[in-house]
């Protein structure tokens, strides 16, 4: 229905009553004119005065009806010489209004209503929304059995007035199954539906209701609305879209509708959770609100660029989740519409000014986080840091044995340096070789460059000459270099990795293999160290990250026995690296020898400052000398050796349990950035004024001075008693969700240019009634569904639907096709796969291979969950923003990229191959084949019935029988025909029997097929 064929049904009634006459046939400013000149008129003579033309504007009273130098737009003592009229009914082209240019015009019945409103005398009202609500007089209805409840007086009294009777209760199984989807999200068994149908107690409908209410799947139903809203998803959303952890916050919400938290207290937590005194945990995790928008890791981001896309994202979002408005639309410039202003716009964005956030996070390392262990982690993690603390004080506590040691050690330290065979001496190779691609070169330091190519697959050659000293160990260090990537230890700029380390001794072919006994090294990663570089294989070895890292690292290679190459002999050192780390090769690096007797001292050699320190005679020592040769000798004293490698165990095994914990980005409160208005929105543009927090000056007024206002201070207005917006807001969207449509059909808009309530009585006092029950969800939602409105039937007369095609005056219920995630949870409550676990990391369910294809940064697989994780309620299906779950996607799922109040409703036939082909409800209908034969008794017909009933909640009527037995006998004569058809089914289910035939099992699959995609299998009645 067009906006101008609804304007014109609204106000017909209008033009058919005398002037003057008062009810809701009489015409209504806000209901019937003001949106009329919001849609036609403001968008130049509205609230933007960048854009307003001659001065004048038609959304205030006193501008729209002054004298302008002898003429007025609105003449309410001469409405014939009203300017408005005179210039919407110009013939000229050129003095018509609404322009021509403009894509805008009135129709013949819009300009009549106009015309008869100013006859009447231009009666004015502030637009609605505005007004913070009083709740009006419940009204006297004369129908019978729609008298006791208020919701059902206003309804039953508007219905009286358009001389329309309500419409009759819809039969029990049609309640209970609307019931159970409208407050779970599922479909009631068919023990709960038999249940109640034979229950006479005339409350038995709200022991129901109750029940239901308490139910933990309610606060999943409910979650499914508010995480489109607040644009919930798994992933980042801009460029590689990565995956970042928010998943706790879904719990939060879904354990907060099912504890009905007061919804002041809800929207405090989220909105200033970290803020609120003695914050919890859980509050914590609730800010997390403030960080579920789209965040970027894309090389070439700009810092600048993406705080101002985060800002606004928080303003368009809170204000549509909270005040139902668009706030978002004063970005650029004042609202055109309604009167917010640009300054509103960016006040109100500083009150998130001060969240701690990048606008660039590089390396995905998304923050800030916390962590959230489960109780037995949280005990473990006390168990490690306690035996970590005690470890620690080891290593730093004096004993007599370590001062005696350390004694011993600089004693033989100084008998060495007596000897000469301290220093670790660099050695220049003789020559240096690489396999083809690849060039060395040798460098004055003696170090060598690797440049070129960068295979998979590299060997280096190093030889080094005969003659001083025997070696008793070779020292490699991988050193930076300006040619590699800024400056990196390798070539890539990323780690480098060494798997072989080997070492030979010899001239022309004839080498003998000198044995490595040990390997060290000041840096490796994990399950990456320099002792696997000689054990042999070629997947193993020591890897470095690169990175940020510049800095030399550094491992040693003790031999077994200290070598002393013959004359003519040359030592032949091979590096090879042959891992999957191609492009993280090693790129400048440097071998040293040293002789030593004392097999203790050759992990690193003795730094330069370590070796002077111990040649100063212990009187002439000062502290930090003292200290710093404590420090070199604890660090490598075989008496600790115990020590420290428990000590690392305890530390890796904290590492891993930390790894398993989940996280959850959460809001920190930081100094606050400067924010300032942003001309056209433009984020270079610096010129704009700098603001404070503040809210828009037309709801609240001025701010009051003093102390900067935070983000509590927000939602403490946002739930405050004269807020006009928020209740309205939350208690249309509970309607729409219960009724298939707002009381105001614009969820997200409550503006101009959003649209009049049908009830706007029943809205107020519905909104009052939602703030005087302390904020109470679970019962505004039972006060809704125990209503006789509520319980209409959605079948309507032929009459009516010609009358009210809308259902505005919600004279019969709604049908309407359930969301994405409860077409999801219908097949697996049929089928008895699904889980009903609570909460957890989101799942994964069958998607078609490649369809991640184009991911990248980093490329990715999708991997479907192979246990309980594939039969998860849709709920917690892993929400990737680009590439949305595609049997989500089919049902109209939002990708959640922006705040989402309601979902749109198509009906293609993509959704029939869907609910018939797609791999998951294959699997989830030969389940329910095995329940047919597993658990209906009798021939074909009883188990067609059984069938039946378990989808549908009824019996099937003789005609719907007979089609599926004869779906059934058509499918068993084929595949009994056809035994490799029957058979293909069979891998699909996770679940067999041996009470039928394959070919049985298969025909009662096609059978489930059917009933599981029938349109009234997956609609709410």
């Amino acid at each position: 229905m067009t906006r101008a064929v609804r304007l014109l049904l609204c106000a017909l009634p209008a033009l058919m009553v005398p002037a003057g006459e008062s009810g809701e046939s009489a015409i209504r400013f806000n209901r019937d004119i003001r949106p009329l000149l919001s849609d036609n008129c403001y968008r130049c003579h509205g609230p933007d005065a960048d854009a307003r033309e001659a001065g004048l504007r038609l959304d205030l009273e006193e501008e729209a009806v002054r004298d302008r130098g002898g003429y007025r737009a609105i003449d309410r003592d001469r409405p014939a010489r009203s300017r408005l009229l005179s210039r919407i009914t110009a013939r000229d082209p050129s003095e018509r209004m609404p322009p021509p240019a403009s894509g805008k015009s009135l129709a013949p019945e819009e300009i009549g209503l106009l015309t008869r409103w100013i006859e009447s005398g231009a009666g004015w009202e502030g637009h609605w929304a505005w007004q913070p609500p009083v709740r009006p007089p419940v009204p006297e209805a004369g129908h019978p059995g729609w008298r006791g409840h208020p919701v059902d007086r206003f309804i039953a009294a508007r219905l009286e007035r358009e001389n329309l009777e309500p419409s009759p209760s819809a039969d029990r199984r049609t309640l209970i199954r609307r019931l159970s989807l409208d407050l779970r999200g599922l479909p009631p068994t068919a023990t709960e539906v038999e249940r109640f149908v034979g229950d006479g107690d005339p409350f038995a409908f709200e022991r129901v209701v109750d029940r239901m209410l308490a139910s933990p799947a309610f606060g999943e139903r409910m979650a499914v609305h508010w995480l489109d809203l607040v644009r919930y998803a798994d992933t980042v959303g801009y460029h590689g879209d990565q995956p970042y952890s928010v998943w706790p916050y879904r719990d939060y919400v879904i354990g907060a509708f099912n504890r009905n938290l007061p919804f002041d207290r809800f929207t405090r937590e989220q909105i200033a959770g970290d803020l609120l005194e003695s914050a919890t945990r859980e509050q914590r995790v609730a800010s997390g609100y403030n960080r579920l928008h789209r965040i970027t890791a894309e090389g070439g981001a700009q810092e600048g660029e993406y705080l101002a896309k985060y800002a606004a994202d928080r303003v368009r979002t809170t204000a549509s989740v909270w005040m139902g408005s668009t706030l978002g639309c004063a970005e650029c410039h004042d609202h055109k519409f309604d009167p917010f202003t640009a300054r509103d716009f960016y006040s109100f964005a500083a009150f998130f000014a001060d969240l701690k956030e990048r606008g660039f996070y590089g390396g995905n390392q998304w923050e800030p986080r916390m962590p959230l262990p489960d109780p037995r982690q949280e005990r473990e993690l006390a168990r490690l840091d306690a035996s970590i603390a005690d470890l620690e004080a080891v290593l730093s506590t004096p004993t007599e044995e370590l001062v005696g040691g350390q004694l011993a050690w600089e004693e033989r330290v100084r008998s060495l340096e007596e000897a000469g065979a301290l220093i670790w001496a660099p050695l220049p190779p003789a020559g240096a070789t690489a396999r083809e691609g690849t060039e060395l070169r040798i460098l004055a330091d003696a170090s060598v460059l690797a440049t070129g190519a960068n295979p998979e697959k590299e060997v280096y050659r190093v030889i080094l000459p005969a003659g001083g000293a025997p070696l008793s160990a070779l020292r490699l260090e991988a050193l930076p270099h300006p040619s590699l990537d800024g400056g990196s230890l390798s070539r890539g700029g990323g780690d480098f990795v060494l798997t072989g380390f080997e070492v030979t001794v010899g001239s022309g072919d004839r080498r003998r293999t000198v044995s490595v006994a040990r390997a060290r090294a000041d840096f490796s990663r994990k399950g990456y160290e320099v002792a696997r570089a000689i054990d042999g294989r070629a997947d193993t070895g020591w890897a470095v990250e690169g990175g940020e890292r510049k800095e030399r690292r550094v491992a040693v290679f003790t031999f077994a026995e200290p070598l002393v190459p013959a004359e003519g002999e040359s030592l032949h050192v091979t590096l090879r690296h042959e891992s999957s780390h191609a492009r993280h090769n090693l790129g400048r690096f440097r071998l040293s020898g040293i002789a030593l007797e004392d097999p203790g001292l050759e992990e690193t050699g003795l730094p330069p400052d370590i070796h002077r320190a111990i040649l100063v005679p212990w009187a002439d020592r000062d502290p930090e000398t003292v200290e710093a040769l404590a420090d070199h000798w604890w660090e490598r004293t075989p008496i600790l050796d115990e020590t420290r490698r428990r000590l690392a165990r305890a530390r890796d095994r904290r590492k891993r349990l930390q790894e398993e914990i989940p996280t959850m980005l959460v809001s920190r409160s930081v100094a606050p950035r400067e924010m300032r208005i942003l001309p056209r929105g433009d984020w270079m543009d610096r010129s704009g004024e700098v603001v404070d927090p503040a809210l828009p000056v037309f709801l609240a007024g001025s701010s009051p001075g003093g102390e900067r206002l935070s983000r509590l201070d927000l939602a403490d207005w946002l739930v405050a008693r004269d807020n006009p917006l928020t209740a309205r807001t939350f208690v249309n969207r509970l309607w729409q969700l219960h009724f298939g449509r707002g009381l105001s059909r614009v969820p997200d808009d409550l503006g101009s240019q959003g649209e009049w309530p049908t009830h706007p009585e029943l809205l107020d006092w519905l909104a009052v009634e939602f703030m005087e029950s302390g904020w109470d969800v679970k019962h505004m939602v039972r006060l809704l569904v125990t209503s006789r409105a509520w319980r209409q039937s959605s079948t309507a007369s032929r009459w009516l639907r010609d009358r009210d095609p809308g259902n505005e005056l919600f004279a019969r219920q709604t049908a309407f096709r359930i969301d994405a995630e409860f077409v999801r949870d219908m097949m697996l409550s049929l089928s008895s796969l699904g889980v009903d676990t609570l909460g957890g990391p989101s799942a994964r369910p069958h998607q078609p291979p490649g369809y991640y294809a184009q991911l990248n940064f980093p490329r990715r697989t999708y991997q479907a969950d192979t246990g309980p994780g594939r039969y998860r309620r849709g709920l917690y299906t892993h929400w990737q923003r680009t590439f949305l779950h595609p049997g989500m996607k089919a049902f109209d799922a939002p990708s959640r990229e922006e705040c989402t109040a309601l979902r749109p409703r198509s009906n293609t036939p993509l959704q029939s191959l869907a609910l018939f082909n797609d791999p998951s409800h294959v699997e989830a209908a030969r389940a329910f084949a095995v329940r047919i034969v597993s658990r209906g008794e009798g021939e074909a017909p009883d188990r067609v019935r059984w069938a039946f009933r378990q989808a549908l909640g009824r019996s099937p009527r003789p005609a719907e029988a007979e089609v599926l037995l004869r779906l059934f006998s058509e499918s068993r004569g084929r595949y009994a025909a056809d035994p490799e058809a029957a058979a293909e089914l069979a891998p699909v289910s996770r679940s067999s029997t041996e009470e039928a035939p394959p070919g049985d099992l298969a025909a009662w699959t096609m059978v489930a097929r059917a009933l599981m995609s029938l349109h009234e299998t997956i609609t709410r009645y």
